[in-house]
């Protein structure tokens, strides 16, 4: 999904715009697409472009862009279509992705102030233009010419970044209204299916930084003491630091199972089109089925962009948020999160949630953090033994109105003497251990107004208890938060 400000196929433009170029209206059809006779939907060939969009979506990603370009070749009488999108100082387009006869264009561009892509995006309307070389000059060297060139916005989360287009090269045939439907429809699902890949390309480099970040920590403990002295912004900067890098070393772990996660709506979206396209060819054809199938698959495409959204916010340096948190459905995220790594090594989970519990207030995401943490801890406490390795986390509503969380295991427990140093700074029982985790955990308990504790389980293992209070915390508790 990368691209350079310069290209070596970059359609020759003069410095000036030359004298005497045709206004826009006189090479604009656009009424006229609309008033042209228009031929009947074929839906069958249109789920099969869908279907060809979710498979490159599940098998290859990358070729998303490219599929679309393909697809639209393929469903219209057009003799080329392209992608291009806005580069990233905005300033000029980049072919992203053709198919047909200017396929060696590809990777060649447009200026964004004075180009049909460009118009396009100014009156963010489609339009349908006619030998478009009359104004814009440059686009005389793109041989062989357009006759018609029908264009259409593409969004992605609500911002126009480019255009689909569709070119004719000849008078053989004209653009009509189902064409310019047609080109809408297949926008509309690419911009999801490509939200979601370079979401996917975004969290696949976060987590790749998880190595550096160990190393980073590194330094960061040496010279901390350094910076504790006389210096504490500095030191409020090093611990939030010390919270993102816990952060990202725990989601290092579970690389699998945010593979199994994303895949899983994919997957979804994947068989839902299949059945699709067996209720459009069963005789008759089952058009309300064929509609529900294609709804799940947008639907299904969507929660793979919203698994991605929340995995980010849980990676990347994020200022504390102040706000509700149902700490019930906080933790069943977390839950969706870690279940498969929990099921890869065997280890059951159970829940326990206090009915309407009363929200608490402050950072959802450093809170689903410390909840994350002690699932690991738990989870890798038990992994070497042959008895039942059971997980339980339960909520409730103490009397004095606090809310309690506790996440209990069955694994061999912690000695008295470690239970109290177990919060220490880089104190740690385990031999690849950092010792940070449950210090961040405590240290945003803290902040939050609660505490973190742990007890002996009966009649074996762990179980660790926060507590946090029902009430609004004030600005400057909230602020703290991540250190």
């Amino acid at each position: 999904m990368s691209e350079s400000d310069k290209s070596s196929n970059d359609l020759p433009l003069e410095a000036s715009i030359p004298a005497g170029v045709v206004p826009l209206e006189s090479i604009l059809r656009t009424e006229e697409l609309r008033r042209r006779p228009s031929r009947p939907p074929n839906y069958e060939n249109e789920n099969r472009a869908l279907i060809a969009l979710v498979s490159a979506l599940a098998d290859s990603p990358q070729t998303i862009l490219q599929t679309l370009a393909d697809k639209v070749l393929e469903i219209m009488p057009a003799d080329s279509a392209g992608l291009s999108l806005l580069t990233k100082n905005k300033e000029r387009f980049y072919w992203a992705a053709i198919s047909g006869a200017w396929g060696p264009h590809i990777g060649g561009g447009t200026p964004r102030n004075f180009g049909p892509c460009g118009d396009v995006l100014d009156c963010n309307t489609p339009m349908l233009f006619t030998h478009w070389e009359l104004r814009y000059p440059y686009l005389g060297v793109a041989v062989p010419l357009a006759d018609e060139g029908l264009l259409v916005p593409f969004y992605v989360n609500g911002e126009a970044i480019g255009t689909i287009w569709a070119i004719a090269h000849s008078t053989a045939r004209k653009f009509d209204a189902e064409d310019l439907r047609l080109l809408q429809s297949l926008g509309r699902f690419a911009s999801v299916a490509y939200q979601a890949v370079e979401s996917i390309e975004h969290l696949k480099l976060e987590i790749a930084a998880r190595d550096k970040a160990e190393e980073k920590l590194r330094e960061l403990t040496a010279d901390l003491e350094e910076q504790v002295q006389g210096r504490t912004d500095a030191l409020g900067k090093a611990r939030s630091e010390l919270a993102r890098v816990a952060r990202v070393t725990t989601l290092g772990a579970l690389t699998a199972s945010i593979a199994h996660e994303v895949n899983q709506p994919i997957g979804a979206s994947r068989n839902n089109a299949h059945a699709a396209l067996r209720f459009l060819t069963a005789d008759p054809p089952d058009l309300v089925e064929v509609r529900e199938a294609l709804e799940c698959v947008v639907n299904e495409t969507y929660r793979a962009g919203h698994i991605i959204e929340r995995i980010r916010d849980q990676i990347k340096r994020v200022s504390p948020r102040r706000e509700a948190v149902d700490l019930n459905s906080a933790i069943e995220e977390v839950i969706t999160l870690v279940r498969g790594e929990l099921s890869r090594n065997r280890v059951s989970i159970h829940t326990q949630f206090a009915k309407e519990l009363a929200p608490s207030y402050g950072d959802r995401v450093q809170l689903q953090q410390v909840v994350l943490n002690l699932v690991l801890n738990a989870m890798e406490c038990m992994i070497d033994q042959d008895e039942v390795r059971q997980l339980v986390i339960s909520t409730e509503a103490s009397p004095s109105e606090d809310l309690l969380v506790a996440v209990s295991d069955s694994g061999p427990g912690v000695s008295p003497d470690d239970r109290e140093r177990i919060f220490e700074s880089f104190y740690t029982t385990k031999e690849s251990g950092l010792g940070i985790g449950l210090s961040v955990c405590r240290s945003i308990i803290d902040a939050h107004g609660g505490r973190l504790w742990v007890d002996a389980n009966h009649p074996h293992g762990t179980v660790f208890r926060f507590a946090l209070p029902p009430g609004k915390l004030n600005q400057g508790q909230v602020q703290s938060a991540a250190s």
